[in-house]
């Protein structure tokens, strides 16, 4: 197949992942008040996102493949983390599980951006953006997460787990501000914060609103459809209007 048949099909499959999502919110269990999409069209729509990520870095140009590759196994991470969360694969600390596989998933995500920034001569660029988000992940987590009531391990690896989010997020936006085609990485990097943010918010702090989980699922995935979009697509080629190849 040629990369533009490969692309085609990973938006396909972006877009019918959405559509999941949607059927999930018409048709569920209304008289659940946390859950209306069933978990099986939650699990479902995941594993859709992740192989557009994989056709992605099928179609993806041979300069750049490296990151598409990362940003595919960040998604694949991502679809392992929500069956570990899920319960739909038992271990016994699965909280603690699900945060190491996101937290890998994570690191992927952010070896994939710094790839890029180095190719733009920009990497040092992304101290000040990336400082940001650390504070706001420690504010994020002092308020929203830390819970004095839970072990001081348990408090610990939520931080640390918020700071790498956060990490995501930051190098994210120092990217968009080096290249605004990255907008979109930029804002999937926050949907993602943001969700497992609310996410920490319930399991450490009894965090309640009517549908909070569908609020969780739509804005994580839709952030993790953002991001390996971005890392995957033909945007991520340099443009000869750098200022790199200017200078």
């Amino acid at each position: 197949m040629k990369p533009t048949q490969f692309r085609f099909l990973a938006y396909a499959l972006l877009a019918l992942a959405a559509l999941v999502m949607l059927a999930g919110l018409a048709t569920g269990n209304r008289g659940d008040a946390r859950n209306r999409i069933p978990l099986p069209l939650r699990m479902l729509s995941s594993l859709l996102v992740w192989f557009a990520a994989l056709l992605l870095w099928c179609s993806a140009d041979p300069a750049v493949r490296r990151q598409a590759a990362l940003a595919a196994a960040g998604m694949g991470c991502g679809f392992l983390g929500d069956l570990i969360m899920a319960r739909v694969i038992p271990l016994p600390e699965h909280v603690i599980s699900g945060m190491l596989t996101f937290g890998a998933g994570h690191g992927c995500y952010i070896s994939a951006t710094a790839g890029h920034l180095a190719q733009r001569g920009a990497l040092k660029a992304a101290s000040a953006p990336l400082l940001a988000s650390w504070l706001i992940g420690a504010i994020g987590w002092y308020f929203v997460a830390r819970n004095p009531a839970k072990s001081g391990v348990l408090n610990s690896a939520a931080l640390a787990y918020a700071l790498l989010l956060a990490s995501t997020s930051g190098m994210g936006a120092a990217l968009a501000m080096r290249d605004s085609r990255y907008l979109s990485l930029a804002l999937g990097g926050a949907l993602f914060f943001i969700s497992d943010l609310i996410l920490a918010g319930e399991l450490f702090r009894d965090l309640f609103f009517p549908h909070i989980g569908d609020t969780i699922w739509l804005t994580y995935l839709t952030g993790q459809g953002l991001i390996v979009e971005a890392l995957g697509t033909e945007r991520a080629r340099i443009l000869p209007s750098t200022d790199a190849e200017r200078e």
